[in-house]
Protein backbone atom coordinates (compact mmCIF):
# COMPACT_ATOMS: atom_id res chain seq x y z
CA UNK A 1 0.00 0.00 0.00
CA UNK A 2 1.60 3.44 -0.96
CA UNK A 3 1.13 6.15 1.65
CA UNK A 4 2.30 8.69 -0.78
CA UNK A 5 -0.55 11.17 -0.69
CA UNK A 6 -1.07 10.54 3.35
CA UNK A 7 0.04 13.04 5.70
CA UNK A 8 0.50 10.62 8.91
CA UNK A 9 1.02 6.87 9.01
CA UNK A 10 2.27 3.98 10.91
CA UNK A 11 3.89 0.86 10.93
CA UNK A 12 4.65 -2.22 13.18
CA UNK A 13 7.04 -4.91 13.61
CA UNK A 14 7.32 -7.90 16.00
CA UNK A 15 10.39 -9.25 18.64
CA UNK A 16 11.38 -12.36 17.73
CA UNK A 17 12.26 -15.08 20.04
CA UNK A 18 14.41 -18.42 18.99
CA UNK A 19 12.62 -21.48 19.53
CA UNK A 20 15.83 -23.78 18.79
CA UNK A 21 19.14 -23.51 16.46
CA UNK A 22 20.68 -20.35 17.70
CA UNK A 23 24.77 -21.07 17.44
CA UNK A 24 23.24 -24.68 15.48
CA UNK A 25 22.72 -22.91 13.02
CA UNK A 26 25.83 -21.13 12.20
CA UNK A 27 27.21 -25.07 11.76
CA UNK A 28 24.51 -25.88 9.05
CA UNK A 29 21.89 -27.24 11.87
CA UNK A 30 18.23 -25.94 11.14
CA UNK A 31 17.00 -23.15 13.27
CA UNK A 32 13.48 -22.23 14.22
CA UNK A 33 12.16 -18.81 15.82
CA UNK A 34 8.52 -17.15 16.41
CA UNK A 35 7.31 -13.48 15.91
CA UNK A 36 5.83 -11.88 18.80
CA UNK A 37 3.12 -9.50 19.51
CA UNK A 38 5.61 -7.07 20.94
CA UNK A 39 6.74 -4.10 18.60
CA UNK A 40 8.76 -1.36 17.29
CA UNK A 41 6.14 1.32 16.27
CA UNK A 42 6.91 4.19 13.79
CA UNK A 43 4.63 7.18 13.32
CA UNK A 44 5.55 9.68 10.31
CA UNK A 45 4.11 12.63 9.28
CA UNK A 46 3.96 16.22 7.08
CA UNK A 47 4.72 19.91 9.43
CA UNK A 48 3.13 21.68 6.24
CA UNK A 49 4.88 24.85 8.47
CA UNK A 50 8.30 23.79 8.47
CA UNK A 51 12.00 23.94 6.16
CA UNK A 52 12.03 20.86 3.94
CA UNK A 53 14.18 18.12 6.08
CA UNK A 54 13.59 15.75 8.80
CA UNK A 55 13.20 15.42 12.65
CA UNK A 56 12.96 12.40 14.22
CA UNK A 57 12.81 10.86 18.01
CA UNK A 58 13.26 7.94 20.03
CA UNK A 59 11.17 8.81 23.14
CA UNK A 60 12.67 5.59 25.04
CA UNK A 61 15.66 6.96 24.81
CA UNK A 62 14.68 10.75 25.33
CA UNK A 63 16.42 11.48 21.92
CA UNK A 64 15.73 13.28 18.95
CA UNK A 65 16.91 16.07 16.74
CA UNK A 66 16.57 17.88 13.14
CA UNK A 67 18.59 17.15 9.71
CA UNK A 68 18.64 18.35 6.34
CA UNK A 69 18.07 15.94 3.61
CA UNK A 70 21.83 16.80 2.58
CA UNK A 71 22.35 15.60 6.25
CA UNK A 72 20.08 12.39 5.90
CA UNK A 73 21.79 10.95 2.94
CA UNK A 74 25.09 11.80 4.70
CA UNK A 75 24.49 9.32 6.96
CA UNK A 76 23.87 6.86 4.36
CA UNK A 77 27.52 7.35 3.41
CA UNK A 78 28.96 7.54 6.71
CA UNK A 79 27.46 3.96 7.67
CA UNK A 80 28.82 2.55 4.47
CA UNK A 81 32.33 3.41 4.91
CA UNK A 82 32.46 2.15 8.51
CA UNK A 83 30.89 -0.71 7.43
CA UNK A 84 33.81 -1.39 4.49
CA UNK A 85 35.96 -0.71 7.64
CA UNK A 86 34.35 -3.36 9.26
CA UNK A 87 35.34 -5.52 6.42
CA UNK A 88 38.54 -4.26 6.02
CA UNK A 89 39.49 -5.34 9.15
CA UNK A 90 39.78 -1.80 10.70
CA UNK A 91 36.85 -1.38 12.98
CA UNK A 92 35.22 -3.87 14.92
CA UNK A 93 31.14 -4.42 14.55
CA UNK A 94 30.75 -3.16 17.47
CA UNK A 95 32.36 0.27 15.86
CA UNK A 96 30.21 0.38 12.93
CA UNK A 97 27.01 2.32 14.77
CA UNK A 98 28.27 5.23 17.30
CA UNK A 99 24.56 5.96 17.93
CA UNK A 100 20.93 4.12 18.16
CA UNK A 101 19.61 6.60 16.03
CA UNK A 102 21.90 5.80 13.07
CA UNK A 103 20.06 2.33 11.93
CA UNK A 104 16.89 4.47 12.30
CA UNK A 105 18.33 7.49 9.68
CA UNK A 106 20.17 4.72 7.93
CA UNK A 107 16.90 2.83 6.80
CA UNK A 108 15.21 6.27 6.09
CA UNK A 109 17.64 7.19 4.20
CA UNK A 110 17.99 3.88 1.56
CA UNK A 111 13.58 4.75 1.37
CA UNK A 112 14.22 8.18 0.22
CA UNK A 113 13.67 9.10 -3.37
CA UNK A 114 16.28 10.23 -5.91
CA UNK A 115 15.54 14.49 -5.82
CA UNK A 116 15.41 15.46 -1.79
CA UNK A 117 11.81 15.90 -0.75
CA UNK A 118 10.32 19.13 -0.64
CA UNK A 119 8.51 18.36 2.80
CA UNK A 120 9.87 18.32 6.42
CA UNK A 121 9.04 14.58 8.10
CA UNK A 122 8.63 13.96 11.67
CA UNK A 123 9.20 10.27 12.58
CA UNK A 124 8.83 8.92 15.75
CA UNK A 125 9.96 5.24 16.78
CA UNK A 126 9.03 3.73 20.02
CA UNK A 127 9.53 0.07 21.42
CA UNK A 128 8.31 -2.57 23.61
CA UNK A 129 11.08 -4.49 23.12
CA UNK A 130 13.87 -4.71 25.30
CA UNK A 131 17.40 -3.82 23.65
CA UNK A 132 20.11 -6.63 23.99
CA UNK A 133 17.79 -8.94 25.29
CA UNK A 134 17.07 -11.66 22.56
CA UNK A 135 14.17 -10.53 21.02
CA UNK A 136 15.49 -8.80 17.50
CA UNK A 137 14.97 -4.79 18.91
CA UNK A 138 17.40 -3.66 15.90
CA UNK A 139 15.73 -5.94 12.95
CA UNK A 140 12.50 -5.02 14.20
CA UNK A 141 13.83 -1.14 14.21
CA UNK A 142 14.77 -1.35 10.35
CA UNK A 143 11.44 -3.76 9.25
CA UNK A 144 9.35 -1.05 10.83
CA UNK A 145 11.13 2.26 9.34
CA UNK A 146 11.62 0.71 6.19
CA UNK A 147 8.29 -0.63 5.35
CA UNK A 148 7.03 2.79 6.77
CA UNK A 149 9.02 5.10 4.73
CA UNK A 150 9.05 2.90 2.02
CA UNK A 151 4.98 3.34 1.80
CA UNK A 152 5.16 6.98 2.36
CA UNK A 153 7.01 7.75 -0.64
CA UNK A 154 5.47 5.90 -2.74
CA UNK A 155 7.39 2.83 -3.25
CA UNK A 156 6.10 0.02 -0.75
CA UNK A 157 7.94 -3.11 -0.19
CA UNK A 158 7.06 -6.73 -0.58
CA UNK A 159 7.86 -8.61 2.01
CA UNK A 160 10.72 -10.79 0.13
CA UNK A 161 11.92 -7.31 -0.60
CA UNK A 162 11.61 -6.07 3.13
CA UNK A 163 13.28 -9.39 4.54
CA UNK A 164 16.30 -8.50 2.03
CA UNK A 165 16.68 -5.24 2.80
CA UNK A 166 15.94 -5.73 6.67
CA UNK A 167 19.29 -7.75 6.86
CA UNK A 168 21.22 -5.41 4.65
CA UNK A 169 20.74 -2.53 7.03
CA UNK A 170 20.93 -5.19 10.23
CA UNK A 171 24.82 -6.06 9.27
CA UNK A 172 25.29 -2.30 10.61
CA UNK A 173 24.71 -3.53 14.22
CA UNK A 174 26.69 -7.01 14.00
CA UNK A 175 28.69 -6.80 11.12
CA UNK A 176 26.45 -9.25 8.95
CA UNK A 177 22.69 -9.03 9.23
CA UNK A 178 21.26 -11.72 10.79
CA UNK A 179 19.02 -13.96 8.85
CA UNK A 180 16.47 -15.44 10.85
CA UNK A 181 16.18 -11.85 12.54
CA UNK A 182 15.23 -10.29 10.15
CA UNK A 183 13.38 -13.14 8.56
CA UNK A 184 11.27 -13.68 11.37
CA UNK A 185 10.19 -9.91 12.21
CA UNK A 186 9.30 -9.31 8.19
CA UNK A 187 7.51 -12.19 7.52
CA UNK A 188 6.10 -12.72 10.79
CA UNK A 189 4.59 -16.56 12.42
CA UNK A 190 7.15 -19.41 12.50
CA UNK A 191 10.31 -19.58 10.33
CA UNK A 192 12.61 -21.85 9.68
CA UNK A 193 16.48 -21.49 8.79
CA UNK A 194 17.54 -24.70 6.96
CA UNK A 195 20.95 -24.42 4.67
CA UNK A 196 20.83 -20.84 4.88
CA UNK A 197 17.45 -20.11 3.77
CA UNK A 198 14.74 -18.72 5.80
CA UNK A 199 11.05 -20.13 5.13
CA UNK A 200 7.65 -19.07 6.89
CA UNK A 201 6.28 -21.93 8.25
CA UNK A 202 2.71 -22.41 7.15
CA UNK A 203 0.10 -22.93 10.00
CA UNK A 204 2.30 -23.60 12.54
CA UNK A 205 0.81 -22.13 15.72
CA UNK A 206 2.00 -22.03 19.67
CA UNK A 207 0.13 -24.25 21.70
CA UNK A 208 0.10 -24.78 25.71
CA UNK A 209 1.91 -22.27 27.88
CA UNK A 210 4.80 -20.34 26.45
CA UNK A 211 6.77 -17.63 28.24
CA UNK A 212 9.24 -15.22 27.38
CA UNK A 213 12.06 -14.61 30.74
CA UNK A 214 14.30 -11.62 30.92
CA UNK A 215 17.00 -13.48 32.71
CA UNK A 216 19.35 -9.77 32.44
CA UNK A 217 21.17 -7.99 29.53
CA UNK A 218 24.06 -10.25 29.11
CA UNK A 219 27.31 -8.41 29.56
CA UNK A 220 29.37 -10.02 26.76
CA UNK A 221 28.12 -9.62 22.91
CA UNK A 222 27.01 -12.05 20.69
CA UNK A 223 30.03 -11.89 18.59
CA UNK A 224 32.11 -13.19 21.50
CA UNK A 225 29.55 -15.98 22.25
CA UNK A 226 30.03 -17.06 18.47
CA UNK A 227 33.57 -16.82 18.82
CA UNK A 228 34.26 -18.59 22.01
CA UNK A 229 31.80 -21.38 20.96
CA UNK A 230 33.78 -21.23 17.45
CA UNK A 231 36.47 -22.02 19.21
CA UNK A 232 35.46 -24.74 21.14
CA UNK A 233 33.45 -27.18 18.95
CA UNK A 234 33.71 -25.92 15.57
CA UNK A 235 34.56 -29.39 14.67
CA UNK A 236 32.17 -31.04 16.97
CA UNK A 237 29.53 -33.68 16.41
CA UNK A 238 27.15 -31.71 18.84
CA UNK A 239 25.47 -30.27 16.08
CA UNK A 240 24.09 -33.00 14.94
CA UNK A 241 22.23 -33.36 18.91
CA UNK A 242 21.18 -29.40 18.57
CA UNK A 243 19.61 -30.93 14.50
CA UNK A 244 17.91 -33.70 16.36
CA UNK A 245 16.26 -31.49 18.83
CA UNK A 246 15.24 -28.75 16.49
CA UNK A 247 13.42 -31.56 14.33
CA UNK A 248 11.97 -32.54 17.69
CA UNK A 249 10.54 -29.33 18.62
CA UNK A 250 9.35 -28.05 15.27
CA UNK A 251 7.02 -31.52 14.99
CA UNK A 252 5.75 -30.65 18.89
CA UNK A 253 4.63 -27.18 17.36
CA UNK A 254 3.48 -28.69 14.40
CA UNK A 255 1.48 -31.40 15.84
CA UNK A 256 0.44 -29.30 19.08
CA UNK A 257 2.27 -32.07 21.08
CA UNK A 258 3.86 -31.74 24.32
CA UNK A 259 8.18 -29.74 23.68
CA UNK A 260 9.48 -30.30 27.33
CA UNK A 261 11.66 -33.42 27.04
CA UNK A 262 13.02 -31.41 23.14
CA UNK A 263 13.40 -28.36 25.44
CA UNK A 264 15.19 -29.51 28.19
CA UNK A 265 17.24 -30.97 26.03
CA UNK A 266 18.70 -27.89 23.80
CA UNK A 267 19.02 -26.51 27.32
CA UNK A 268 21.45 -29.13 28.15
CA UNK A 269 22.70 -28.89 24.46
CA UNK A 270 23.47 -25.15 25.25
CA UNK A 271 24.83 -25.01 28.71
CA UNK A 272 27.07 -27.44 26.78
CA UNK A 273 28.77 -25.43 24.54
CA UNK A 274 28.97 -22.82 27.79
CA UNK A 275 27.07 -19.96 26.76
CA UNK A 276 24.54 -20.40 29.76
CA UNK A 277 25.70 -18.41 32.74
CA UNK A 278 25.45 -20.78 36.22
CA UNK A 279 22.88 -18.47 37.80
CA UNK A 280 20.31 -18.74 34.69
CA UNK A 281 20.99 -22.70 34.43
CA UNK A 282 20.03 -22.84 38.01
CA UNK A 283 16.55 -21.22 37.10
CA UNK A 284 15.78 -23.57 34.21
CA UNK A 285 16.05 -26.23 37.12
CA UNK A 286 14.01 -24.82 39.23
CA UNK A 287 11.41 -24.54 36.55
CA UNK A 288 11.84 -27.88 35.49
CA UNK A 289 11.35 -28.94 39.37
CA UNK A 290 8.08 -27.61 38.92
CA UNK A 291 7.31 -29.37 36.18
CA UNK A 292 8.08 -27.44 32.92
CA UNK A 293 10.86 -26.39 30.27
CA UNK A 294 12.80 -23.44 30.19
CA UNK A 295 15.79 -22.89 27.68
CA UNK A 296 17.87 -19.48 26.78
CA UNK A 297 16.92 -18.08 23.81
CA UNK A 298 19.37 -16.43 21.44
CA UNK A 299 23.58 -15.91 21.69
CA UNK A 300 23.42 -16.76 25.37
CA UNK A 301 25.88 -15.45 27.40
CA UNK A 302 29.98 -16.27 28.11
CA UNK A 303 30.45 -14.05 31.23
CA UNK A 304 28.21 -12.55 33.68
CA UNK A 305 24.57 -13.76 35.51
CA UNK A 306 22.54 -12.26 33.01
CA UNK A 307 22.11 -14.66 29.76
CA UNK A 308 19.26 -12.22 27.96
CA UNK A 309 16.10 -14.17 26.41
CA UNK A 310 14.82 -17.17 28.04
CA UNK A 311 12.03 -19.55 26.95
CA UNK A 312 9.82 -21.06 29.19
CA UNK A 313 7.53 -23.90 28.62
CA UNK A 314 4.55 -25.65 30.06
CA UNK A 315 4.11 -24.50 33.65
CA UNK A 316 0.79 -21.83 34.91
CA UNK A 317 1.40 -19.01 34.91
CA UNK A 318 1.09 -18.27 38.89
CA UNK A 319 4.18 -21.12 39.39
CA UNK A 320 6.50 -19.29 37.00
CA UNK A 321 5.47 -15.88 38.98
CA UNK A 322 6.80 -17.28 42.04
CA UNK A 323 10.04 -19.13 40.35
CA UNK A 324 10.79 -15.31 38.61
CA UNK A 325 10.28 -13.65 41.73
CA UNK A 326 12.88 -15.45 43.42
CA UNK A 327 15.33 -14.49 40.87
CA UNK A 328 13.53 -10.96 40.15
CA UNK A 329 13.40 -12.05 36.35
CA UNK A 330 10.60 -10.32 34.17
CA UNK A 331 8.62 -12.64 32.32
CA UNK A 332 4.89 -12.19 30.03
CA UNK A 333 3.20 -14.88 28.08
CA UNK A 334 4.37 -15.34 24.61
CA UNK A 335 1.57 -14.51 22.44
CA UNK A 336 2.43 -14.77 18.24
CA UNK A 337 2.60 -12.20 16.00
CA UNK A 338 1.48 -13.81 12.20
CA UNK A 339 1.53 -10.82 10.26
CA UNK A 340 5.23 -9.40 10.59
CA UNK A 341 6.01 -5.96 9.59
CA UNK A 342 3.27 -3.97 8.16
CA UNK A 343 1.59 -0.60 8.04
CA UNK A 344 -1.20 -0.17 10.74
CA UNK A 345 -3.96 2.23 11.57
Amino acid sequence: MSLANQASAVSLAPGKLILSGEHAVVYGAPALAIAVARHIRSQCSIRPDAAAGLSWSLPDLQQQGTLSWADVRAQLALLDSRHADFEAGTLSAAEILQSPQQLVLYCLALCLPEADPDCHLELSVCSQLPAGAGMGSSAAAAASVLSLISAHFGQPLAKQKLFERTRYCERLCHGRGGLIDSATVSFGGLVEVLNGVASPVPDAVLSGDWFYVNTGRPVSGTGECVEQVRQGFAGSDIWQAFTAVTEQIKTAVLHKQDARAAVRENQRLLETIGVVPARVAGFARAVEAAGGAAKISGAGAVRGDGGGAMLVYGISEPVLASLCAGFDYEFFAIEEDSDGARLSD
